[in-house]
């Protein structure tokens, strides 16, 4: 094996290896738990930034006081923060590491999910940059396929060396 082949093979392997973790950060999707990647620290300790978060469709009989929800704000950014109070069926909210209750009320209009109790740290920052630079799946895709060309490509003793062994084959037979 080449060491253009080999250096390859290896950096083929990363690619797979990369893709599978993104895929396995989407699979719950499938069964309505949509990934967020927490952007700030205003939900720390809960969620730290960087991490995974896994949020999904309730009704608004089952959000209380306490839960962690999802929400559209602005230009329809997203944000995750505790329920700190109802208020005349407005959500006040507050991040779990700020000092003070967020200033606008959430609508259930606005309400996105409940997000899940758990997080997966560091593998957002991978995700973010995956989602935000086009040349990363463009890399990828480009090793594999410059490891397919090369794992299909014969070389002129291969072709040479299958040649006489059809030659042979022909004669004993």
């Amino acid at each position: 094996m080449t060491i253009t082949k080999k250096i390859t093979h290896i950096l083929s392997i990363f690619v797979y290896i990369f893709i599978t973790i993104y895929a396995l950060i989407c699979i719950p999707s499938i069964f309505g738990y949509k990934p967020l990647v927490v952007l700030t620290g205003s939900m720390t300790p809960t969620y730290k930034e960087g991490s995974i978060i896994y949020y999904h469709e309730v009704d608004k009989s089952e959000l209380k006081k306490g839960d962690v929800i999802t929400f559209k704000i602005g230009n329809n950014d997203l944000v995750s923060h505790r329920i700190n109070d109802i208020v005349d069926g407005l959500y006040v909210t507050k991040g779990d590491a700020n000092n003070t209750v967020d200033s606008i009320k959430v609508n259930y209009d606005y309400v996105i999910g409940k997000d899940l109790d758990f997080s997966i740290p560091y593998l957002g920052y991978y995700v973010k940059v995956v989602n935000e630079n086009i040349i990363f799946p463009a890399l990828a895709i480009a090793i594999l396929l410059f490891e397919f060309i090369i794992n299909n490509i014969k070389t002129k003793e291969e072709v040479i060396i299958n040649t006489n062994k059809e030659k042979k084959e022909e004669i004993n037979n």
